[in-house]
């Protein structure tokens, strides 16, 4: 029974994951040959920016300020998704059974970076149900729901155009396929793109896993749309997208709305449609019907974002949204774009003349980082040159800085040896070997020789070189967590014991910090005890480490201190660390709480900040500001409370 109930599991995969359309062209029997190379050529023009769009940066619509990096937009999300097959049976007997999935959780978009006319955006689903029903078939073991909802939680990236169309995909290698076939639906289905600044009504041109469509989208009021797809015009197949002739018949109905909120970003979505494949003689007619809907819960700032994408990359595959699934995509090939035919001497030249204007600045530095970081996952032995350019004449520090970071983001064992180099180069000023530091503690694969090198430099006598090496463990500590589990449980005691024979607060603070950037739920009981220390130092590193540890007893630390600690310091810190954290249910009221009875400015000045940062995410939040802009005693914060209030859009950071 549990093998003929995975194969039934992997039939889904293949449906959901490889696209109707590319079922049908896998097993058909009528072989008519098309051109696919012209096919691929015409999917790819549509999938340019249209005259009217911008080429640097997403569109929002009526032309409000654009979301920036490091913006995390958190929905809930409800999915159901029903299969069946009718009509004649397949070639080999009977049609497969019908099936259906429901899935809940929260689903959050983060965005990464903006680089040209490329968006790249974090996406992770936290499921809280999911269930797969097979006509004929039992509910799925425990063991195998456990696993699907695992991997359902993994997150992925996502590439768009300046139009908000997705183009690319990126999943960690051997992410089970049925898992990634559902997530890329549900970003197939949220996609919305824009021609130009959205008027009355607009037609594009668009793909999802089952291929390439015209769509038509309506405004119905303000931020108001209405979506609906026309028709198909190209398949996903294993050849890669091919036009639609007399067969397979892909035929559509239904549509989504969607209700933007007023930075452009997602507010909600309803979207209810069923797709029916008609594949011609000796094969079942297959209809898919899927309902989504996606809720705003909350919009805040998440550092952690920016710089996410280049840390992982060298373990994602890249697949285009409308490929077939199964396909293996050559993962070096978008390193291979960026790199093109440059050299390790053509970027270092670069560095040295990076512009005064500092966009035009900041934008070669980020080009130069990226194409370095391709040249050093194409070709690692380039690494071990770049210890010895980094005391190159005239390299400023942000030069340096951009090396450095390409090293981390390869992450390769070449990479990060020539970073344990750096570390210790005395020739090279302390800021670099600090940077060093830091970009060896953030590396997506840390080997031993680097978590070495960091330990004994947070025992030097440096103190710049031992603060930034002991937060660097940490992250160390964090980045091991995927791949070498009892390695970062044994850095993470290590941590604890050194918190345990500190000498004094200043060392224990600085402990604590990097025990909070583990993020590790085993650190709570340390925290807990540091949040009973006499030194207001101590207590206020617990907090600043609790931003990032999950679970509701940390929000109820937080809590017990915003309202009862007796230095205000503290009291900030703990407005500070609940910043990283969903504000609703928990937080919110005693939030609401302090800014009614705080007796310190500086603690209800940054309430405000935190509230005002969240106002159109959170009602709640608006709810507390509106009555802080009338009964606030200090007039000065009156007056911010009031401007967040009539402010429609929240301050863009």
């Amino acid at each position: 029974m549990r093998r003929k109930r995975l194969n039934v599991v992997a039939l889904a995969a293949v449906l959901l994951l490889a696209g109707l359309g590319g079922v049908w062209w896998k097993n058909a029997t009528d072989t008519t040959s098309s051109d696919p190379t012209a096919a691929h050529v015409r999917a790819k023009t549509h999938t340019l920016p249209s005259p009217g769009a911008t080429a640097s940066e997403p569109l929002a619509p009526q032309g409000r300020q654009p979301r920036v990096p490091g913006t995390l937009h958190r929905h809930a999300l409800t999915l159901g998704l029903t299969m069946s097959f009718t009509g004649q049976p397949a070639p080999q007997g009977a049609a497969p059974p019908g099936m259906r999935i429901t899935l809940k959780g929260e689903w959050d978009e983060g965005l990464v970076s903006v680089e040209g006319a490329e968006v790249i955006a974090r996406f992770q689903l936290r499921p809280t149900a999911f269930t797969l029903d097979v006509e004929g078939q039992g509910a799925l073991s425990p063991e195998t729901r456990q696993a699907m909802e695992a991997a359902l939680s993994q997150p992925f990236f996502v590439t768009r155009d300046a139009r908000g169309a997705v183009t690319l995909t990126h999943f960690e290698q051997g992410v089970d396929e049925l898992a990634m076939g559902l997530l890329r639906s549900v970003v197939a289905t949220s996609q919305f793109v824009r021609e130009g600044a959205p008027t009355s009504t607009w037609r594009t041109e668009e793909q999802d896993t089952s291929g390439q469509y015209s769509a038509e989208y309506q405004r119905q009021g303000e931020r108001r749309f209405d979506k609906r797809k026309r028709e198909y015009t190209a398949v996903a197949t294993p050849q890669g997208l091919q036009p639609l002739g007399t067969s397979p018949r892909m035929s559509v109905s239904g549509g989504a709305t969607f209700e933007l909120g007023e930075d452009g970003g997602l507010q909600s979505l309803q979207s209810r449609e069923q797709l029916t494949v008609e594949s011609g003689q000796g094969m079942p007619t297959v209809t898919n019907a899927m309902e989504l809907t996606l809720r705003l819960l909350e919009r805040r700032q998440e550092p952690t974002l920016v710089g996410a994408f280049a840390a992982r990359s060298g373990r994602l595959r890249a697949a285009a949204l409308a490929s077939f699934q199964g396909q293996a995509a050559d993962p070096l090939a978008h390193h291979r774009q960026v790199l093109g035919k440059r050299r390790l001497e053509d970027i270092l030249a670069d560095l040295l003349s990076l512009p005064s204007d500092e966009k035009a600045r900041d934008d070669a530095r980020t080009r130069a980082l990226e194409q370095l970081r391709a040249l050093l996952l194409l070709r690692p032995e380039e690494a071990a040159r770049i210890p010895a350019l980094l005391r190159t004449q005239g390299l400023s520090p942000l030069a340096a800085s951009s090396m450095l970071g390409a090293l981390s983001a390869a992450s390769t064992p070449e990479s990060l040896r020539a970073l344990v180099q750096a570390t210790g180069d005395t020739a090279l000023t302390s800021d670099v070997r600090m940077d060093a530091v830091s970009a060896l503690g953030m590396a997506d694969n840390p080997i031993r020789e680097g978590v070495d090198t960091l330990r004994q430099l947070s025992r030097t006598d440096d103190p710049k070189l031992r603060g930034t090496a002991t937060l660097a463990l940490g992250n160390a500590a964090l980045q091991m967590s995927d791949t070498a589990g009892r390695d970062a449980e044994a850095l993470v005691q290590e941590l604890k014991s050194d918190y345990r024979a500190a000498r004094d607060a200043e060392e224990r603070a600085l402990l604590l910090r990097s025990l909070g950037n583990t993020r590790s739920p085993g650190v709570l009981d340390t925290l807990t005890e540091a949040l009973r220390s006499d030194s207001s130092r101590v207590r206020e590193a617990a907090l600043v480490a609790l931003r990032n540890i999950p679970g509701p007893e940390a929000d109820r630390l937080l809590l017990e201190r915003l309202v009862n600690d007796t230095a205000s310091e503290v009291r900030r810190a703990a407005v500070f660390a609940c910043g990283f954290r969903p504000l609703e249910p928990l937080l919110l009221p005693v939030l609401g709480q302090a800014l009614r009875e705080d007796t310190s400015d500086g603690v209800r000045s940054d309430i405000l900040q935190l509230l005002g940062q969240h106002r159109h995410a959170t009602p709640g939040a608006l709810a507390l500001l509106r009555w802080a802009s009338q009964h606030e005693k200090n007039p000065d914060l009156r007056r911010m409370a009031n401007t967040y209030v009539e402010t429609p859009t929240t301050p863009q950071p």
